[in-house]
């Protein structure tokens, strides 16, 4: 099992670096976000998943070991295999992508191409119980009252739970739900 690789990036691909170490280049499928933040001839180190079929053999590597372990629940969903988990990485941040399966937020995970309804709901029914539930304060007393009332006017569960966090906890639900729609708007 490879764990980590270090070295130098000797190449970019649309979705891979090469990374020399120890005279060896690494192709690595990484997240678009990695291809974008490295630059050629500098110094790199990535956690790693190498992945085994019967035709070939993948390296997949993450700036964090928050990313690796995302994408490894991911590709534990029947019908999500690495190419999908890296879109699905791709799609959004680390955090935002755990509240939108502890929320049951689908659209984030139907937005990515590959992906349809059915298999969205898979992702977040096989790993809301493995990734956590959304914060606990983020989801009591009035808040899931706002959550509902955004919600019926359309707004998805991404710009809610942004809004939700910016708006001040002490004042009455009317005065909330105004400031959350101040905010959308």
């Amino acid at each position: 099992m490879i764990a980590s690789v270090s070295g130098n990036i000797i190449h970019k691909g649309i979705d891979h670096l090469v990374v020399e170490a120890g005279g060896l280049g690494y192709k690595i499928f990484v997240v678009s976000d990695v291809i974008a933040k490295t630059i050629l001839d500098q110094p790199v180190k990535l956690f790693t998943q190498l992945i085994v079929r019967e035709d070939s053999q993948s390296l997949y590597g993450f700036m964090t070991l928050s990313e690796l372990e995302l994408f490894n629940l991911l590709i534990s969903v029947s019908g999500v295999g690495p190419k999908i988990a890296l879109a699905v990485l791709s799609a959004g941040k680390i955090e935002e992508l755990r509240s939108a399966i502890g929320c049951g937020d689908s659209a984030i995970f139907m937005a990515v191409s590959g992906i349809g309804k059915k298999t969205a709901e898979r992702i977040i029914l096989e790993l809301k119980s493995k990734v956590g539930e959304i914060g606990a304060g983020e989801m009591q007393g009035s808040s899931q009252e706002i959550i509902t009332a955004l919600a019926g006017l359309g707004y998805n569960m991404y710009e809610i739970r942004t809004v939700i966090r910016k708006i001040s906890a002490e004042a009455p639900l009317e005065e909330k739900v105004k400031e959350a729609l101040k905010l959308l708007g």
